[in-house]
């Protein structure tokens, strides 16, 4: 094992009794509910948007995204707000999650290519998966959480509102 291993800040959170982590580098802020403004004739898993600081900032239900059943809201729910690499440009989006863990290091070495088999969904999403003492963190990769499409649909939320 070489002496420079390198390894990455993860946020470490849960959804559905699931663990997943997100590069800190992508994470703009946690923030508690806020009332979420509905935005109609759009996909399923956008809930709608908020307004944070002056920002119009889309929020997107991971459960919903997952194809998971969704949950309702309370003051216990959390959004992470993220940086998104579109084709041209940064914007941000925020995620729904049940709850936020802590922030941890992963050591590449420590990471594994996700399985093809049996997360079929979320494979896409997946830059690999780690364990960390019992638990098997699933390691998103934000920028594939969202389609092209889905990207200028985000943007245009964000310049019309």
């Amino acid at each position: 094992m070489s002496a420079e291993a390198s390894s990455v800040k993860y946020l470490i959170f849960s959804l559905n009794k699931e663990y997943y982590g997100i590069p800190i580098s992508k994470v703009r802020e946690v923030i508690r509910f806020v009332n979420i403004t509905p935005v109609h004739e759009t996909l399923k898993f956008i809930k709608g948007v908020i307004n944070l600081r002056g920002k119009i900032i889309p929020i997107i239900d991971m459960r919903l995204k997952f194809g998971l059943q969704e949950n309702q809201y309370n003051d216990r729910t959390i959004f992470i707000i993220v940086d998104i690499h579109g084709v041209k440009s940064v914007f941000n989006m925020g995620i729904t999650v049940e709850s936020v863990h802590d922030v941890t290091d992963i050591n590449e070495e420590t990471m594994e290519k996700a399985p093809e088999i049996g997360l079929k969904l979320k494979s896409q999403y997946l830059s690999g998966i780690a364990k960390i003492k019992d638990k098997m963190i699933m390691l998103l990769n934000m920028d594939r959480i969202l389609t092209t499409e889905d990207v200028i649909l985000m943007k245009d939320f964000q310049k019309n509102e």
